[in-house]
């Protein structure tokens, strides 16, 4: 029996020697921090990278360029008619695009009440107890960061500014920025 146990802690043994030399050989006879590179009966070692090379941007390079909108209104026929441009790249793009805009639909008094960029407008007109606009009162333009907030102020300030009077958002719009990818 013990010629048993001496023949299998030699083959244990032996298994274990074998899988160490497998371990040791596993980086293709490298040294330490290098790693095999090569194929084709060609072999050579290199190093193993630590990590450091430079991450990618987690977000795009480029720049915001602002966009411009603005407001005219004018009347014709006791109608009221708007510009009401948006995405123009200068201010008086903006402002000449509202003018036109009002001119052609054949008003010729119009006149400009907001220019904004980056914002959202909206335009609240004062409304007659049955719901027609009321030509009496003053129409309301104005700009804000959101398009929810520029129609609950122009709302507000078409109230404050009729007395009161119930008005109605007839126009909601943004002048988004425009990102320019370097």
């Amino acid at each position: 029996m013990s010629i048993m146990k001496l023949r299998l802690a030699n083959f244990l043994f032996l298994i274990t020697a074998i899988a160490a030399v497998d371990n040791a050989l596993a980086e293709g006879n490298c040294p330490p921090g290098q790693y095999p590179i090569g194929g084709q009966g060609v072999a050579a070692c290199a190093p193993i990278p630590q990590g450091q090379s430079e991450q990618p941007d987690s977000r795009p390079r480029g720049k915001w360029i602002k966009t411009w909108g603005a407001v005219a209104i004018g009347t014709f026929n006791n109608t009221p008619y708007y510009g009401v441009p948006t995405g123009r790249l200068t201010k008086s793009e903006a402002k000449a695009d509202a003018l036109a805009l009002c001119a052609k639909k054949g008003p010729t008094n119009c006149k400009l009440t907001l220019t904004y960029f980056n914002q959202c407008a909206a335009i609240a007109e004062p409304q007659t107890p049955s719901g027609e606009i009321n030509l009496n009162g003053n129409v309301m333009s104005v700009g804000k960061a959101s398009v929810e907030e520029a129609e609950s102020y122009a709302n507000e300030e078409c109230r404050r500014d009729n007395n009161g009077a119930q008005c109605k958002v007839i126009y909601k719009e943004c002048s988004e920025p425009i990102f320019k990818p370097l």
